[in-house]
């Protein structure tokens, strides 16, 4: 049986639909909760906080419906917590932190970020009251990538230090001498609603578009006029580099010391996206040192950056988190925000859901994280362009309406390196399908010796990678197979792959590389075809692998590969 998820999901995302259309699509997959698809809710008597400011259009939109809306800004969690009991919809930005004790307290269906990022709202402890959690990731996207394209400008021309010199009486025209843009090579790491933008206009001034996003297929990049290449290959050739993926295990400090001498002395780096993206330490260290040119900085590990080292240099630009600061922007992320909320309380149609409402099938809801975990592991076990995502559900499993299932597996494929923050069950397919991604899913009463199992395949550029794991009855999610390769490994913690010819000494050529720098083994499997004949060891680390590590251990002779894999 194959299922045609891209269209039947794709036409649930479009928030044109009729109320009733929409929810019944969406309805396959989701059980109503009591703001949910099956009925709409009466609004006469909703109240709306709005606790941090948003435009006015957005407000007005609210109150046209029907809402009360009290607009109280500036409260801290205890302010919070005293009168939350009273709202059904909590209105936020970036400033207002909806902590689990707000929501513990609290009425609330629903909980709306002006903005793309949920960093300050505990999205765990939403779910588990209920809480739909919704982000207006759209409203904000010229503002940044124009804030980014400022930055070229400013790093190439010198514009910063230009104006400092000047306002101290100076006239340094000689030290001050810049470089055209136009015919320059920009670096976008991260291919998504941003960045694409940013290549366009990019392009617009004449420069030249590389890109590394791993989730982006070929076909995408040609239609952006970007070229995909490889991190390394982006490091290598950028004279411009701009970031914009969100923080996430997998891209914490992913411009380090390492990535950052890879870079040409004159190159220049601009970071829009999130603090810890860029080991600030390793940045801060290279523009002292001049191992590379200038830096523009608009977010920070802490906000403020008190005490950085970043504050002394005069070759770095820093902002205070100005990337959707426009008055646009603002009147954009408000009504934005509103008009989802008002179509979600009124017809029940959901749009840029961070989260589900609770009620899954209660057969299907445990297989739901370890379908997840199958996606970031297929995801980091590819590290290239994706092109093809195979799903296959087997046993019992096959019985059952497995969008959901199929969903939860592109969910986890898509979040380790996706731009897009609120990738979820509801719109994973959509965000696929914007990458060029093909999805298909189908079902197989087999299972071998499972009673269940699911299986990921993911074909990129020819080559394909594959996981299956099952939920066992006594020692709960296993991944049972990589790559063909029979295995027995719980789906959590930090994990290091190696493709090798099995002969002896490979395990103790590895194990030397890593007691000598003090990364510790928790478990081990290996698993073979044939003596003497490739084989694939999977080693558990007590803690995530360092960069150069992993490097020591690709040296070794032999060996086909080696992959670091944080789940």
């Amino acid at each position: 049986m194959r299922l045609d998820l891209d269209r039947e999901f794709s036409v649930a995302q479009n928030s044109t639909l009729p109320g009733g259309a929409c929810n019944r699509l969406i309805s396959k997959v989701l059980c109503s909760t009591s703001a949910g698809p099956k009925s709409r809710i009466q609004v006469s008597w909703m109240k709306v906080l709005v606790a941090d400011e948003i435009s006015k259009s957005g407000v007005e939109m609210l109150k046209s419906q029907g809402y009360t809306v009290d607009v109280r800004t500036g409260m801290k969690e205890d302010e919070l917590v005293k009168i939350i009991k009273d709202y059904d919809v909590l209105l936020v930005r970036s400033a207002t932190k909806a902590t689990r004790k707000v929501i513990e307290a609290s009425r609330l269906k629903v909980i709306g970020r002006a903005g793309i990022g949920i960093d300050n709202i505990d999205v765990d402890a939403a779910t588990e009251r209920g809480v739909l959690v919704m982000n207006a990731p759209s409203g904000n996207v010229v503002s940044t990538a124009e804030l980014t394209i400022g930055y070229i400008f400013a790093l190439a021309r010198k514009i910063s230090q230009a104006d400092a010199s000047m306002k101290k009486g100076e006239w340094k025209r000689k030290e001050m001498k810049g470089a055209q843009v136009q015919g320059k090579t920009l670096g976008i790491v991260g291919l998504g609603r941003v960045g694409a933008e940013v290549a366009k206009k990019a392009i617009a001034v004449g420069m030249i578009a590389i890109a590394y996003d791993p989730l982006v297929s070929p076909e995408v990049g040609a239609k952006l006029h970007v070229r995909l290449v490889s991190l390394d290959r982006l490091l290598k050739d950028s004279d411009f580099i701009t970031l914009h993926t969100p923080l996430t295990p997998q891209t914490k400090d992913m411009i380090g010391k390492n990535e950052l001498a890879q870079m040409k002395k004159t190159a220049m780096i601009i970071n829009c996206a999130r603090g810890g993206v860029v080991n600030e330490d390793a940045l801060a260290e290279a523009l002292a040192q001049n191992r590379i040119a200038g830096a523009a900085l608009d977010v920070f590990v802490n906000e403020p950056p008190t005490g950085s080292k970043l504050l002394s240099l005069t070759n770095a630009i820093l902002t205070p988190h100005l990337g959707a600061t426009t008055n646009e922007a603002q009147e954009e992320v408000g009504s934005e925000i509103a008009e989802q909320v008002i179509a979600y309380l009124r017809d029940s149609v959901l749009k840029n859901a961070v989260n589900l409402p609770a009620k899954l099938d209660p057969e299907l809801v445990p297989y739901m994280p370890l379908a997840e975990k199958l996606g970031t592991f297929a995801s980091q076990l590819g590290k290239c362009s994706a092109g093809k995502v195979e799903i296959m559900c087997m046993g019992e499993l096959a019985k059952k309406d497995i969008r959901i299932i199929a969903a939860s597996v592109i969910t986890g494929l898509l979040k380790p390196l996706s731009e897009e923050f609120n990738v979820n069950y509801i719109n994973a397919f959509a965000m696929a399908k914007a990458r060029g991604v093909d999805i298909v899913s189908s079902t197989s009463e087999e299972a071998g010796r499972f009673t269940n199992l699911i299986r990921v395949s993911l074909q990129t550029n020819g080559d394909c990678v594959s996981t299956a794991g099952t939920l066992t009855p006594d020692r709960g999610p296993r991944i049972v197979d990589v790559n063909g390769s029979p295995v027995d490994i719980v789906p959590d913690g930090c994990f290091l792959l190696i493709a090798h010819t099995d002969k002896p000494g490979m395990i103790g050529k590895v194990g030397t590389i890593l007691g000598d720098n003090d990364v510790n083994i928790a478990s081990m499997e290996v698993a073979r075809a044939k003596v003497r004949g490739p084989a694939m060891m999977i080693l558990e680390l007590d803690d995530e692998l360092p960069t150069e590590i992993l490097r020591k251990v690709r040296q070794i002779k032999d060996l086909q590969s080696a992959i670091a894999i944080r789940l």
